[in-house]
C-alpha cells in the first residue's frame, strides 16, 4: 500500500517507481528504516502460530533435529531469524545453546561441551540487532567471527538452501578460513549463484543435487541409520573415520588431511581423559570403571592406528603412527596420587602401541612397529627411556587391582595380558577376521615388546604375557616369529645395537619367559 492505495500489480508499480525489481532488503529498508521498526514489522512473520498449522518446523527441521539427537550433528549455522530449529530440537529432546549476538558468543560453552549449538548469524527475531540490510550483513562482531572460524575449521560442513549472495560477512568468514579439516558438501537444486560457486571452489566442496530440503535431510537421516546398522557394534563415527583414513592414505596428495585426522583424534582422546582424578578417590571402587573409561575413550584411535598400520606403505605413514604414540605417552599427566591410577594413565598409550602392532603384523610389514619402538622415548624420572620400557603392560595394569576389582580376572595368571587381548580383539578382528591367527599374532607381539624392553641397559626384561601360558597347551617353541623373520628391520630401526645385542636381549627375555611358564 502506498498513500492509502494498493496497486493492482505491486511489482510493476515498484519497478516503475524505483527503476529496479524489488528485493527483500531494499523493500524492508524503505518500509522500516530503523532497527526497531524492522523488528516490529518482521516479528509477526516469525512468531509461532500453531493454531492454523503455520510457522511450525518443517520435515527438514525435524530430520536435522533427529540427527542431532543421535549425536551425528553438533553445530547448526543458520541465517534465519525464526525459532523453528530450536522448536524441532526441543521436540527431539535436545536443549541447544543458541548464539545470536556478540554477548551470547562470548559467554557460550565450548562447542565440544554442548550437545548442540545453534548459531544464528543474522540474529534472532526477538533481538534488537537483526541483520537485514546490505550494510548490516557486511560484518560480524569479533566474537561471532572467531566462533564461526572455529566451526568452519574444525567441523565438516553441509550447506543447504543458501545462495551466499547477500550474506557478505558469512561468505568472507568462510573464505578466510581455508585450513578446514573436514569435507564440505553443498546441497543445491541444479544451479548456484556466482558467490556460491566461488565458495564451492574454494572449499573444494562436493555438490549434492537435491529436489528439496525436506526430502534431502530425510534421506540423509535414513542413509545414516542404514550405515549404523551395517556398522554393527562399531559406532558410526568410528566407521566413518576409518573410511576417511583409507581414502586419505590412498591419495598421496592427502597427507595433510591424514595427519590432521590422526593428530586431532589423538588430541580428542587426550582431552577426554585429562580430568580423570588420581587423588581423593576410592581406588578399589573406581579402578574397573577407570579401565573401561580408558578403553572406551581409546576405541576410535585404536581402530585408526590399526587400520593405518595395516595399510602403511612408507616411512611418512610410519612416522605418523609413532607421532600419535609420542603425543599420548608424553602428554601432561599428574605425577602424584594413587600409584595404580598414576600407572594406569599410560593405558591409552599401551592400547595404541598394540593397535599399531596388530595392524602391522597382520599384513607382514612391521616397519610401523620398528619405527615406534626405535624412535619414541618417554621421560622417566628425568631420563629418556624407550617406549618399550616406559610403557609395559604389567606396570600399566596393576596385577593386584586387576585381580581384586576387575570382573572375570580374579584368578587370572596374567590379568594385564588377558585384558589387553580382550580390549584389542574387536579392532583386531576387523582386520584379521580369524581368532586363531589373532591369538598367534598377539603372542608374537607381546614377545617382541618383551625382548625390546630388555634393550635398555641394566633394567631387566619385559612383561611376560598370556603366550607363555598358552605355550603349555600348544606349540613347544616360543612365539618369536616376528623377531626371527624381521631381525633386519628391527636392527635398522636402532632398537638393538647389533646382532649380538639382539641375541643377548632375546636370550634374557626367553629365560624370563621360560621361568614364568614353569611357575604356571
Amino acid at each position: 500500500m502506498h498513500d492509502g492505495v494498493t496497486p493492482d500489480d505491486p511489482i510493476a508499480w515498484y519497478h516503475a517507481r524505483h527503476g529496479a525489481k524489488p528485493d527483500y532488503r531494499s523493500v524492508l529498508t524503505e518500509a522500516a528504516p530503523s532497527l526497531a521498526d524492522r523488528r516490529n514489522l518482521l516479528s509477526g512473520y516469525f512468531a509461532p502460530n500453531n493454531a492454523n498449522g503455520e510457522r511450525v518446523p518443517t520435515r527438514a527441521h525435524h530430520a536435522i533435529a533427529g540427527l542431532v539427537a543421535d549425536n551425528y550433528f553438533r553445530v547448526i549455522v543458520t541465517t534465519n531469524f525464526d525459532k523453528l530449529m530450536e522448536t524441532a530440537l526441543s521436540e527431539a529432546g535436545v536443549d541447544p545453546q543458541v548464539i545470536f549476538s556478540a554477548a551470547t558468543a562470548a559467554s557460550a560453552r565450548p562447542l565440544v561441551h554442548s550437545p548442540c549449538t545453534v548459531i544464528k548469524v543474522n540474529g534472532d527475531y526477538l533481538s534488537s540487532d537483526m541483520k537485514n540490510t546490505a550494510e548490516e550483513l557486511a560484518s560480524f562482531d569479533t566474537e561471532v567471527t572467531e566462533l564461526l572460524q572455529q566451526v568452519f575449521r574444525d567441523f565438516g560442513l553441509i550447506a543447504c538452501g543458501w545462495s551466499a549472495e547477500w550474506d557478505t560477512a558469512l561468505r568472507q568468514t568462510i573464505t578466510q578460513t581455508p585450513n578446514h579439516n573436514y569435507s564440505t558438501y553443498w546441497m543445491d537444486r541444479g544451479s548456484v549463484t556466482t558467490e556460491a560457486e566461488n565458495l564451492i571452489r574454494q572449499r573444494q566442496a562436493i555438490r549434492v543435487p537435491i529436489s528439496d530440503a525436506d526430502s534431502a535431510f530425510e534421506q540423509l537421516a535414513g542413509d545414516i541409520a542404514a550405515l549404523a546398522r551395517l556398522a554393527g557394534d562399531k559406532p558410526l563415527e568410528t566407521a566413518v573415520a576409518v573410511e576417511r583414513l583409507k581414502t586419505h592414505m590412498s591419495d598421496s596428495t592427502k597427507y595433510i588431511e591424514l595427519h590432521d585426522l590422526i593428530v586431532d583424534e589423538t588430541d580428542r582422546l587426550i582431552t577426554s581423559v585429562r580430568e580423570l582424578p588420581v587423588t581423593g578417590v576410592d581406588v578399589r571402587a573406581i579402578y574397573p570403571e577407570r579401565v573401561r573409561e580408558y578403553e572406551e575413550a581409546s576405541a576410535q584411535l585404536m581402530s585408526l592406528l590399526a587400520t593405518g598400520a595395516y595399510f602403511s606403505r612408507n616411512n611418512e605413514h610410519d612416522r605418523l603412527w609413532s607421532k600419535s604414540i609420542d603425543l599420548l605417552a608424553n602428554r601432561e599427566m599428574p605425577q602424584s596420587g594413587s600409584v595404580p591410577l598414576l600407572d594406569l594413565q599410560q593405558y591409552p598409550t599401551l592400547l595404541g602401541m598394540y593397535a599399531i602392532a596388530i595392524g602391522a603384523a597382520a599384513v607382514g610389514r612391521i616397519d610401523p612397529i620398528a619405527h615406534m619402538l626405535g624412535s619414541v622415548e618417554v621421560n622417566v624420572l628425568g631420563d629418556a627411556r624407550s617406549i618399550s620400557y616406559a610403557v609395559i603392560s604389567s606396570d600399566v595394569l596393576d596385577y593386584n587391582m586387576m585381580r581384586a576389582t576387575v570382573p572375570d580376572f580374579d584368578n587370572a595368571r596374567v590379568p594385564h595380558s588377558m585384558r589387553l587381548f580382550a580390549a584389542l580383539q574387536p579392532v583386531a578382528m576387523d582386520i584379521i577376521r580369524d581368532e586363531h591367527r589373532y591369538k598367534k599374532l598377539f603372542d608374537q607381539i607381546e614377545y617382541l615388546f618383551g625382548v625390546a624392553s630388555t634393550a635398555q641397559p641394566l633394567l631387566g626384561s619385559g612383561a611376560v604375557g598370556v603366550g607363555a601360558f598358552r605355550r603349555l597347551v600348544g606349540p613347544a617353541e616360543p612365539p618369536d616369529g616376528l623377531i626371527k623373520e624381521y631381525a633386519d628391520v628391527l636392527l635398522d630401526a636402532g632398537i638393538f645395537r647389533d646382532r649380538t645385542h639382539l641375541r643377548d636381549c632375546t636370550n634374557a627375555y626367553y629365560s624370563e619367559f621360560e621361568r614364568a611358564a614353569q611357575r604356571w
